[in-house]
């Protein structure tokens, strides 16, 4: 019998892997239900797996599917492949997570409408519309608030929430602004226009307080209405370019 004992502990090692890499998705769902997070359906393992019509406290956010890769806990870290899918766009994202409590999306990409976000409770304004496409080199997530950001996001076909209705033009965010200092504790991206009735550069500024500021200038640009007109009035006298000073902040 002593000559099978490692014939028996190999079966048993086997027995015990097999049971691991076939634990079902609903696991998951138990983790995220935690955290108000629920899905109609579940199918595949907690390694390999699916979940469809994911809602947070009622909000629809899509159907999920991830890939977890099993060695990097190896390394005292969960790590793998997130994609979330929508009828009017996705999310995708490879992703770690580390016991510190850091979570970490890079190769991120998401194109969604700006309406998606109205019934989320992320405490943006709510009622604009437009496009929403991101390329995300870098997210770091710390206690709750992100730490690290690196990428751009650009805002497509801007319109402004009712009454007014206004088209405000196209931006690019490029995160983070090259003129700020690389370690300052403040995230910042540069913010410039694409193409619209307003020219823009300015820079906004998230704090760890959970404060921002978007401040620059704006200029008309030729064909701009009359409403939008009016309200640059109101920021002052432009310069000799036409620029006029702006600042607005507040908290998150």
């Amino acid at each position: 019998m002593k000559r099978y004992w490692w014939l028996i502990a190999l079966g048993l090692g086997a027995l015990v892997l097999f049971f691991l890499f076939t634990l079902p998705a609903k696991l998951v769902g138990d983790r995220l239900g935690r955290h108000g997070v629920q899905a109609s359906a579940f199918y595949g393992s907690v390694w390999s797996g699916e979940a469809h019509g994911l809602t947070s406290k009622g909000a629809y956010l899509g159907d999920l599917k991830w890939r977890i890769s099993p060695l990097e806990l190896i390394r005292a870290r969960l790590a793998g492949h997130l994609v979330l899918t929508r009828s009017d766009g996705s999310v995708e994202t490879d992703f770690d997570a580390r016991l510190s409590g850091d979570l970490r999306l890079h190769s991120a990409r998401l194109r969604l409408p700006l309406a998606a976000f109205d019934s989320l409770p992320l405490g943006l304004p709510r009622g604009w519309k437009g496009q929403l496409t991101g390329d995300i080199d870098e997210l770091v997530i710390r206690d709750q608030w992100p730490a690290v950001l690196r990428g751009t996001l650009d805002l497509d076909g801007l319109v402004t929430p009712p009454p007014r209705n206004a088209g405000v033009g196209s931006y690019r965010l490029t995160m983070p602004d090259p003129a700020m200092p690389g370690d300052n504790e403040e995230l910042s991206a540069l913010v410039a226009d694409k193409e619209g009735p307003l020219g823009v550069d300015a820079r906004l500024t998230l704090s760890p307080d959970r404060s921002f500021l978007l401040e620059g200038t704006l200029a008309p640009r030729g064909g701009t209405p009359p409403e939008l007109e009016k309200s640059l009035r109101l920021l002052g006298p432009a310069d000799a370019a036409g620029r006029r000073e702006f600042s607005v902040g507040g908290t998150i």
